[in-house]
């Protein structure tokens, strides 16, 4: 079996964190797979991929919203037994390509998050032609498919549960990455994410600010980063903020932290707050659908964009070593739940059921 994934970029986010982690384990399963990105540009998880024996093969063309992505992505489409996309706009480009394959070539996609900008009533249509073009629909949670079905409902006889995975043992295990700048002394709080709609930084560091005794590391990189930074200069904790930008090694950048919070205004799923419970962290997140079943039961949830709200729960997190030790195991074993090749094994199953193999 030859398959391609298809996604905008691999840039830094959950979906291209799960090709990065899934993509080369499918030749231990004697399947070839490669990856197509709509707009090529040469980074850190690119070099991973590549690292890992896969080959990434671009358009060409930079613009990700140019129709002119519809023909080089057929070509290469057509090499393939099957085609697995992730993210708009790649499934509308993969959608027309599919288009000017003969034979035609089977399609899947992925449902990464419960919500998105098309949702308006005028790309109804749009979006309903789109997933027609596509045999099955995993989505990466409950509230994800549901949320889908409720806006196409023609989709509901072709999607199917898979949620994303993790690499656990490489959370479990990694060693500690020294954290520079950083005092030992005080709490070491972390959240990993794009500094962007919707991930939620200023919550953060409002909450940071009525929580006198800890410092915050901030991973990531994104247009917002700026203003993030001038605000934390305006509340008086920029002296209590590290802000990292991408790193490759963020295992061992949760390992070397005690407290994981995520902040969000949506997330289907919530992967990095997965990470972080396999790297052994106690996680406070924001209670939206999606992540709020991934972290519900073994860790804290607080409602999304409540900074007093998460102030309160990290100030008596923090004067609780037991409510810690209590949330690092119930939350590693919650991300034990979530194996890599879990997902892996599901999206082989999908793949042979259409491939009716």
């Amino acid at each position: 079996m030859r398959v391609l994934q298809v996604i905008d970029s691999l840039g830094m986010g959950g979906a291209e964190a799960l090709l990065r982690d899934m993509v080369p384990l499918f030749r231990t399963k004697d399947i070839e797979c490669d990856i197509a990105v709509l707009r090529q540009s040469p980074n850190s998880l690119e070099s991973l991929v590549q690292a890992a024996g896969v080959a990434i093969h671009g358009t060409g063309i930079e613009n990700l919203y140019s129709p002119r992505q519809i023909f080089p992505l057929a070509k290469l489409m057509q090499k393939y037994d099957i085609i697995h996309v992730h993210l708009f706009p790649a499934q509308l480009w993969a959608a027309l390509a599919s288009m000017y394959l003969k034979p035609s070539v089977p399609m899947v996609t992925t449902e990464h998050s419960p919500w998105n900008r098309r949702r308006r009533w005028w790309l109804r249509p749009l979006d309903t032609w789109i997933y027609s073009r596509y045999q099955r629909i995993a989505c990466i949670s409950a509230t994800t498919e549901e949320e889908l079905v409720h806006w196409c409902p023609e989709t509901a006889m072709k999607t199917t549960l898979i949620p994303n995975g993790i690499p656990v043992e490489t959370y479990e295990t990694a060693p500690p990455t020294e954290l520079p700048c950083v005092p030992h002394d005080v709490p070491r709080l972390i959240f990993v994410g794009r500094f962007e709609a919707p991930k939620d930084h200023p919550t953060i560091l409002r909450a940071l600010a009525a929580v006198h005794n800890a410092h915050l590391v901030f991973v990531g990189d994104g247009p917002l980063r700026s203003p993030i930074e001038d605000m934390s200069r305006s509340l008086g904790v920029a002296d209590r903020v590290t802000f990292l930008g991408w790193r490759n090694d963020i295992p061992g950048l949760l390992r070397a932290s005690d407290i994981y919070i995520h902040s969000t205004s949506f997330d289907g799923f919530g992967i990095a707050a997965c990470e972080a419970m396999a790297a052994g962290l106690p996680v406070l997140a924001s209670n939206v659908p999606g992540l709020a079943q991934v972290v519900e039961g073994v860790g804290i949830l607080f409602p999304a964009g409540d900074d007093k709200a998460l102030a309160n729960e990290l100030m008596a997190l923090i004067a609780s070593p037991e409510r810690q030790r209590q949330m690092r195991s119930a939350g590693h074993r919650r991300a034990r739940e979530f194996s890599i090749e879990r997902t892996l094994g599901s999206c082989i199953a999908m793949y042979r059921s259409v491939l009716q193999i």
